[in-house]
């Protein structure tokens, strides 16, 4: 009874509940219907029509912040990152303080493989984020540092594979998908590329710094994880097990980083994309959707054959085509999120689930959904309910948390391929070098810990500055400010010159305070703008707006002076001081900043019109003339600079 240990007690639910067919769960990450749908269309993604055609579907909700290992664990917890607590790419590492790649050990919520185990069910887990070292399961978890998206290594690190007997299935499969990714397989997707060009970039350390050489990785990563979900679903026993598994968990990184590579070549063609690059790489994604849909066709057949439920969906969306930001890079850290919709997807294909498109979903309800499909109990906490409608069984809920924990206090190390406890290893530390090389870590940030942090103890010692913002994100956005101050607080404090904490916390004093708080919000504002912040000068712009309207035109300029200060290159500072300047009667000063607005954006038509307003403000009409004739030369479309020079014609 009620003694037994928790996860006693979910086997026994699990051994009364219905029998209930085996489960595809298909992660795609960055999937979008914006760019599915044109493909289904023309006949370009045959196997996802047909899915789609006998599935309940419809778009996802995404959450904030929309970075991957966030986003995932919370959709396979369902439960917030402050409750899973992933909520970085990194950690320090306990003992040594090094940074290292974030894992599974840092997760503090049941996960559904856990809840599987637990029930007696077998689980594969296939390439999905933060499951490193992979963790101890009724079945085959092969973690994301296999080969993952973030590092590029020599070999697979200790703890990649759970059961040690599977290290060499998985350790052969990569090598058999490396060899084949060769030049024949990357000129199918690239027709007029030379093979002394793809000997050039194939082998790079730096793999998404080029696109062939992102390419032939992307292929790799695709081939390698959905290759491993087809044989195990078709009870493959090699190095081990030979029951093919009740939940098969298979995650695609790829159907995202080929956004973030190609979607800048997609048409229409951008003007900031050479006519060269746009006519070699456009027809790239359209490829590699074909190809997933081919990898989709072979395990929707192996899933028929047992008459499984299948799960898809993907963590967010993407900007393909209208909407993509030409002024923000798609593959670089700071500005790569600016290309993600909030809208992913969801489909389920299972016996009562009417087919057709449905309300949009949640992240979070991917977790009971896949409880449900399974004929087990719901979580008494978290995310309640299932995509398509689904019922949950009609039995108690379980705590599959208290299980978790209860197991947690009396884990052992788990099996694996090797020793994985060297977090201060060279090995780590070279990892920890690719993820800076990549952009995943600044380069201001620390690689080790504070001593006297670490010194101290506690659950939040190994903690890096960006999951104490990330964390405040999440706060902000439950409408708890002042707990997601103190996240922001912290984050600073560990890291004072992390651009993204300094804007976060200046929004949040900005939008809830006066007085000093507001000064301080600006003084943040400026020390983000300094430290790289993607659209910082914008964001010191609108804040000196909103200064103006509410009568504060000397705050407007004591911002715009310190931005200036640490920005002197940004000619829309130097123009909207100019403005404020002229605004408060001081025009010689304004006609200077104006002179080198021009100097710095000599084709921009809105500097050289407030400069003729700077000059009559200094009372030099002839000079006014000269630069309003200029704004008309770059903008002859205006119809007020027209007017305007009309008007300063017939000045005396």
């Amino acid at each position: 009874g009620k003694t037994d240990p928790p996860s006693a007690r979910l086997r026994r639910f699990a051994a009364r509940a219905a029998a209930k067919p085996p489960i595809l769960f298909i992660g795609l990450d960055g999937a979008d219907w914006q760019q599915l749908e044109p493909l289904v269309a023309q006949g370009a993604m045959p196997h996802l029509a047909r899915l789609r055609a006998d599935s309940a579907w419809g778009e996802l909700e995404s959450e904030m912040p929309a970075l991957s290992p966030l986003l995932w664990t919370s959709m396979l917890t369902g439960v917030s990152p402050l409750e899973h607590g992933i909520l970085d790419f990194s950690r320090f590492a306990p003992g040594s303080g090094v940074r290292e790649p974030i894992g599974s050990e840092d997760r503090r919520a049941p996960a559904i493989w856990n809840a599987f185990t637990w029930a007696g069910k077998r689980v594969a887990v296939l390439g999905l984020w933060a499951t490193h070292p992979a963790e101890p399961v009724d079945g085959v978890v092969v973690s994301d540092r296999l080969f993952g998206f973030l590092n590029v290594e020599a070999g697979p690190p200790p703890g990649a594979i759970y059961p040690s007997e599977r290290a060499g299935w998985a350790r052969a499969k990569l090598v058999e998908v490396e060899r084949a990714a060769d030049y024949a397989a990357v000129r199918e997707y690239l027709p007029w590329l030379a093979e002394a060009e793809y000997r050039a970039h194939a082998g790079a350390a730096r793999a998404y710094d080029h696109p062939i050489s992102a390419l032939r990785r992307i292929l790799i990563e695709t081939r390698l994880y959905g290759g491993m979900a087809e044989s195990l679903l078709a009870g493959d026993a090699s190095g081990g097990a030979a029951a093919a598994p009740d939940l098969t968990l298979v995650y695609l990184q790829g159907t995202d980083s080929i956004g973030h590579v190609f979607a800048p070549f997609a048409a229409p063609r951008l003007p900031t994309i050479p006519l060269r690059d746009y006519e070699h790489y456009r027809d790239v994604p359209e490829r590699y959707f074909q190809e997933v849909d081919r990898l989709l066709g072979r395990l929707l057949a192996l899933a028929d054959r047992r008459q499984a439920s299948v799960v898809v969906a993907s963590d967010h969306g993407f900007l393909w085509h209208e909407g993509r930001p030409e002024r923000w890079a798609s593959s670089a850290t700071q500005t790569a999120a600016r290309w993600h919709r909030q809208q992913g997807i969801w489909l389920v294909r299972a016996a009562g689930v009417a087919p057709g498109r449905s309300d949009a979903g949640r992240l979070r309800q991917v977790f009971p959904t896949l409880l449900t499909l399974a004929g087990l109990p719901a979580a008494p906490a978290g995310e309640p309910r299932p995509l398509a409608g689904l019922a949950l069984p009609a039995q108690p809920a379980f705590d599959y948390a208290a299980a978790f924990r209860e197991l947690a206090a009396r884990r052992v190390p788990a099996d694996s391929d090797a020793d994985h406890s060297g977090g201060g290893s060279q090995f780590q530390q070279e990892e920890m070098a690719k993820l800076q090389a990549l952009g995943y870590i600044g380069a201001s940030e620390a690689t080790r810990a504070d001593p006297s942090v670490l010194a101290a103890g506690g659950p939040d010692a190994t903690r890096t500055a960006s999951s104490w913002n990330n964390a405040g994100l999440v706060l902000r956005g439950e409408h708890r400010e002042a707990e997601a101050r103190a996240a922001f607080e912290r984050a600073l404090a560990l890291e004072p010159e992390l651009a993204s904490a300094q804007w976060n916390l200046s929004e949040l004093l900005f939008a809830g305070g006066t007085g000093g708080e507001s000064e301080r919000a600006d003084e943040l504002l400026v020390g983000a703008l300094a430290g790289g912040l993607p659209d910082g000068t914008q964001q010191v712009i609108a804040r000196a707006i909103a200064h103006e309207r509410v009568g504060a035109v000397a705050r407007s300029l004591a911002l715009l002076d310190r931005a200036i200060a640490a920005r002197p290159e940004a000619a829309d500072l130097w123009l909207f001081r100019g403005r404020y300047r002229v605004q408060s009667g001081d025009c010689r000063n304004a006609v200077a900043d104006l002179i080198r607005a021009g100097e710095l954006a000599p084709a921009n038509s809105d500097v050289f019109a407030t400069a003729a307003l700077a000059q009559l403000c200094a009372g030099d009409h002839a000079a006014a003339l000269v630069a309003l004739r200029r704004a008309i030369d770059l903008a002859p479309e205006e119809p007020r600079l027209r007017a305007l020079l009309a008007e300063l014609q017939r000045a005396p």
